[in-house]
């Protein structure tokens, strides 16, 4: 089976420090290819004011960390290296038409996943996604306020969709 492993960018310090979603979302990762380790793996964001001011684009810190952890650099395909959720998944829907996997897996944060998979279903259209929600090891209160911001994203996903 050919398939692909996308897991969301999160946010790292500026000097290149993987905030704890990026790293719920990496441990996800490892522990889904232990049991699937033929996916490739495709690391996602860039640059931008709002989670990643350091020297390296995310993806790279993602797939360094990933490497330490005993992943074999072969596994990896190109970085998305967007600014943006949105900008990830229109530059990722690129690379599904390149390298047309079977199976596509997407991680990101248990808060985030809807708006995520929302986010696919209007901007990447891609048969046999499957979405993985990484458990999130923040506190509470964090938790909350993150949660209340995706809705706010999750009901302007919504509109756009019913207005399709």
């Amino acid at each position: 089976m050919n398939g692909i492993l996308i897991i969301c960018a999160a946010s790292n310090t500026p000097d290149g420090e993987l905030s704890h979603q990026a790293l719920d979302r990496l441990l996800a990762a490892c522990q889904f290819l232990k049991n699937n380790p033929s996916f490739q793996i495709l690391c996602s964001g860039g640059f931008g004011e709002h989670f990643n001011r350091s020297d390296y684009p995310h993806a790279q810190l993602m797939q360094n960390f990933l490497l330490e952890q005993g992943v074999s650099y072969e596994s990896f395909i190109e970085f998305v290296q967007g600014e943006s959720l949105l900008e990830d998944i229109q530059l990722t829907k690129r690379l599904l038409s390149k390298y047309l996997p079977d199976v596509v897996v997407v991680i990101s944060s248990d808060y985030q996943i809807e708006r995520v998979r929302l986010s696919f279903e209007l901007y990447c259209q891609y048969p046999g996604i499957i979405f993985i929600e990484a458990k999130s090891s923040i506190f509470e209160e964090e938790l909350e306020r993150l949660k209340r911001q995706e809705a706010q994203g999750i009901n302007r996903l919504r509109m756009m969709l019913n207005a399709r």
